[in-house]
C-alpha cells in the first residue's frame, strides 16, 4: 500500500465522510424534534459523548496503523472469531452507504434539473426508476470508482478539496444569516411548545440519531496504514478526536444558520431539500441557492468517496488476513490500491440507482446498528489490551482509563436504543432483523470455508493482519 496521505487529508477523510448532505435533506426534522436550541445541544452534546468513543480510535489507530484498523485492534485483543465479527458489521455498514449515495444523486439532480427528468421505467417499493435517476448516480459511482483505483493520493487530495469548499460555502451562509436573519427566529428554542419542563425530550429527540451522522471518524484507522512518512503517528489519534469537534461545531452552526434565516417553523414545510428552499426563501438570492447545492453535491460527494475508501480497506484487510475470500487482498502493482475490494464495492455501488431509495434504506438502518456494534468493541479493545499488552507502543495515550470505559457504556446504550422493544430507533421487525440475520449467515458461511481451506497458519496471520506489531 502506498503511504501518501498526510494529517490534513485523513482529517478532510473523516469530516468529508461525516458531514455528507444528511444536515441538508433533513435538518428541518431535527428542528421537528428538537427546537433550534435542543437540536444545537444535542450534537454538541453527542459530540461530546462521542469523543469517549473516539479516545479509543485514537489510542489504538496510532498504536496499530494498519489497513482495516478495526479488524487489527480486536483481533489482537480478541483473536479470531471476534475480529471476524467486528469486521463484517463494519463491511455491511460502510458498503451499504455506498449504493445510498448512488441514489441521493438523483434526487439532488432532480431538484437542480427538473426539466430533465423522464419518464418511469419501474417502480421498486413506491420509488419510481427513471434514465434520469439511473445515469446520474452511475456518473458519479464511475468516479469515485477512479478516484480510488488510480491511487488513494488522488482520492485524499480530492476529499480536503471538496471539504475546505463546503466549509467555505458554510462560512457564506453564516455571514448571509447573521447579516439579515433575525434571532428571534429562533422562537421558541425547544420543541413540545418550547417549555423548559420540554427541554428534556427536545434534546433527547435529536440526541438518538446523533452517532448516525456524526460517523465517520472512524474511517481515519482503515486507511492509516497508507499515512505519509511525516505524518508523526500521534497525529493520527489527533486527526479522529478533531474530526469529532469540528463536525459537532459544523452541525450546530448550520442549525443555527438555518433557524434564524427565517422562523424556524417555516422550514419544517420543506420537505426535499429544506435548507436550500429556506435560504432561498430567506435571502431570494440565485447565488445563495446555488451555493448551497453546490454544498449539497460536494457533501454527498464526500461522503461516498469517505466511506468508498474505508469499506474497500476493511475488505481487503480481512482478504488478506485470511477471514474473507483471498481475492479481495489483490493489490494493483501500478497503483498500489486494493484493486478487487475496489471492483466488489463499485459494483454493490453502481446497482443502487437501479434499485432505488425505499430499497437501501432499511439496508442503511441495520448499517446503523452494525456501527455502533464496531465501535463496541473497539472501546472494549482499547480497555483490554491496556491490561493485556501493556507494553505496547502508544503514542497517543489516553490519560485516564476512565475514559476508555465510558466510551463502551456509551457504545452500549447506543445498541440497546437500537434493539430494545419500544425505542424510537428501534429497527423495524421483521425486515432489518431479518436483512441482519442473512447477513451474519453469509458472513459466517464464508469465515468457515476460508476457515477449513488451511491456506494460512496462526502465525502466518498475525503476520498479515497485524505485522510487525504482531
Amino acid at each position: 500500500m502506498a503511504r501518501v496521505i498526510s494529517y490534513k487529508n485523513y482529517v478532510g477523510l473523516a469530516l468529508g465522510s461525516m458531514i455528507g448532505i444528511g444536515w441538508i435533506t433533513v435538518a428541518g426534522d431535527w428542528l421537528i424534534d428538537g427546537g433550534p436550541l435542543g437540536a444545537i445541544l444535542a450534537f454538541l452534546i453527542g459530540g461530546f459523548l462521542l469523543i469517549t468513543i473516539g479516545k479509543c480510535y485514537a489510542e489504538l489507530t496510532p498504536a496499530l496503523p494498519l489497513a482495516g484498523g478495526e479488524l487489527a485492534f480486536s483481533y489482537k485483543a480478541f483473536g479470531n472469531l471476534p475480529s471476524f465479527l467486528t469486521t463484517w458489521f463494519l463491511a455491511f455498514a460502510y458498503i451499504c452507504i455506498c449504493p445510498f449515495e448512488t441514489v441521493s444523486i438523483s434526487l439532488l439532480t432532480d431538484y437542480i434539473l427538473p426539466e430533465l427528468k423522464s419518464e418511469t421505467l419501474y417502480i421498486v417499493g413506491g420509488y419510481p426508476i427513471c434514465y434520469s435517476s439511473i445515469i446520474p448516480g452511475l456518473a458519479i459511482g464511475a468516479l469515485i470508482i477512479a478516484l480510488n483505483f488510480f491511487g488513494i493520493k488522488f482520492s485524499a487530495i480530492f476529499q480536503t478539496i471538496a471539504i475546505a469548499l463546503i466549509f467555505l460555502c458554510v462560512a457564506c451562509f453564516t455571514v448571509a444569516a447573521f447579516t439579515k436573519g433575525s434571532f428571534s427566529n429562533m422562537q421558541p428554542l425547544f420543541a413540545h411548545q418550547g417549555s423548559w419542563a420540554a427541554v428534556p425530550l427536545s434534546v433527547i429527540a435529536v440526541l438518538g440519531i446523533v452517532p448516525f451522522f456524526m460517523s465517520g471518524f472512524d474511517t481515519i484507522p482503515q486507511a492509516a496504514e497508507e499515512s505519509g512518512l511525516k505524518v508523526n503517528p500521534k497525529d493520527l489519534g489527533k486527526a479522529v478526536v478533531v474530526s469529532i469537534f469540528v463536525g459537532a461545531i459544523f452541525y450546530a452552526v448550520v442549525i443555527i444558520n438555518l433557524s434564524i434565516c427565517i422562523p424556524w417553523q417555516e422550514v419544517t414545510e420543506y420537505k426535499t431539500l429544506p435548507v436550500v428552499e429556506a435560504f432561498s426563501v430567506a435571502f431570494g438570492n440565485e447565488w445563495i441557492t446555488r451555493l448551497a447545492l453546490l454544498a449539497a453535491f460536494l457533501g454527498l460527494v464526500t461522503s461516498f468517496n469517505g466511506f468508498f475508501i474505508a469499506s474497500t480497506r476493511i475488505i481487503f484487510s480481512a482478504g488478506r488476513g485470511g477471514l474473507f475470500p483471498k481475492w479481495f487482498s489483490e493489490i494493483d502493482k501500478k497503483h498500489h490500491t486494493p484493486k478487487n475490494a475496489i471492483w466488489f464495492v463499485g459494483f454493490l455501488s453502481l446497482i443502487g440507482p437501479f434499485i432505488g431509495r425505499s430499497a437501501i434504506l432499511p439496508i442503511c438502518n441495520v448499517g446503523s446498528l452494525a456501527f455502533v456494534c464496531a465501535w463496541f468493541i473497539t472501546c472494549l479493545a482499547a480497555i483490554r489490551l491496556r491490561k493485556t499488552a501493556p507494553n505496547m507502543k502508544r503514542p497517543y495515550k489516553v490519560k485516564n482509563i476512565s475514559t476508555l470505559y465510558i466510551g463502551a457504556i456509551i457504545s452500549a446504550i447506543l445498541i440497546l436504543f437500537l434493539i430494545v422493544p419500544g425505542s424510537s430507533a428501534q429497527l423495524v421487525w421483521p425486515l432489518e432483523y431479518l436483512i441482519l440475520i442473512v447477513w451474519l449467515r453469509l458472513g459466517f458461511a464464508g469465515f468457515f470455508v476460508r476457515q477449513h481451506s488451511k491456506d494460512t497458519t496462526k502465525e502466518q496471520r498475525d503476520y498479515l493482519i497485524l505485522g510487525d506489531y504482531r
